[in-house]
């Protein structure tokens, strides 16, 4: 994979897509994705735990993973940082509430800055308007233009990045075109198909980010794949994709 920084854009050779086309074959079914449309039928409590849950999971997936493991407490994290639970307290109290729920369930590694937002996120009308979620009002999965979608709830959410967004998107079933590069899945493109760039950067790039995410697609179709199954492959299986699929490190440098 070879990222051209002159004219911003992104090159699978022959190699990567063998490297994918293995992938898929060992992992596809093992993925199963949100069906399309799915955001249909959630009720705001649903929804309202989809968006908290991208909260969490900035600053790194494993402590709500742990958490969600434990049926019981897990339950019990929901039933605290519930929508309407968290509507009916006072305003100037309901941060450190906040907190304290994301702290004592140790479901987010940075629990105060998380709690500024989803409080921030309550109190934003495009987002929540009497104790419904309207975060989704006017979007659709058909027909897919997942790129407006994804601007839209980015300025809808401001604490929405390209990652975040898309993880979102996938979700909750607004689109199967989009990938969450996060740090795991750009370390996988780095180390084992040479695409040598920092999380950081393309994460904060939006120029980087869609030429990334467009090779791929590009790729997905050429396998019969959607970009979601992708994103969830590399997401979920990495120790996988490395011992018993056998890929190899790439040692290309752009």
């Amino acid at each position: 994979m070879y990222f051209d920084r002159k004219s911003y854009k992104t090159y699978l050779s022959d190699e990567d897509i063998e490297k994918l086309q293995k992938i898929k074959k060992y992992l596809i079914d093992k993925v199963k994705l949100p069906k399309l449309g799915s955001y249909l039928s959630l009720d705001d409590k649903e929804l309202w735990m989809k968006i908290v849950i991208q909260f969490c999971v900035m600053g790194g997936t494993r402590m709500i993973d742990y958490l969600e493991k434990d049926k019981i407490r897990y339950a019990e994290f929901k039933k605290k940082i519930d929508l309407n639970n968290l509507m009916s307290i006072v305003e100037g109290d309901r941060l450190n509430y906040i907190d304290n729920i994301l702290k004592d369930f140790k479901a987010t590694r940075f629990h105060y800055h998380q709690a500024i937002k989803i409080d921030n996120i309550l109190k934003n009308p495009r987002v929540v308007n009497n104790g419904h979620i309207i975060l989704l009002d006017g979007l659709s999965h058909t027909p897919p233009d997942f790129m407006k979608v994804r601007s839209e709830l980015m300025e809808r959410n401001p604490y929405f990045k390209l990652k975040s967004a898309s993880d979102f998107m996938i979700v909750v079933g607004l689109s199967h075109d989009v990938i969450a590069f996060d740090t795991r899945v750009v370390g996988i493109l780095n180390d084992y198909f040479g695409l040598n760039l920092n999380v950081n950067r393309v994460q904060g790039s939006k120029t980087i980010y869609e030429s990334i995410e467009s090779a791929l697609r590009d790729a997905c179709e050429r396998l019969g794949i959607s970009l979601a199954h992708l994103d969830r492959m590399l997401f979920r299986f990495k120790d996988t994709i490395v011992s018993r699929i056998m890929i190899k490190p790439s040692y290309h440098i752009a």
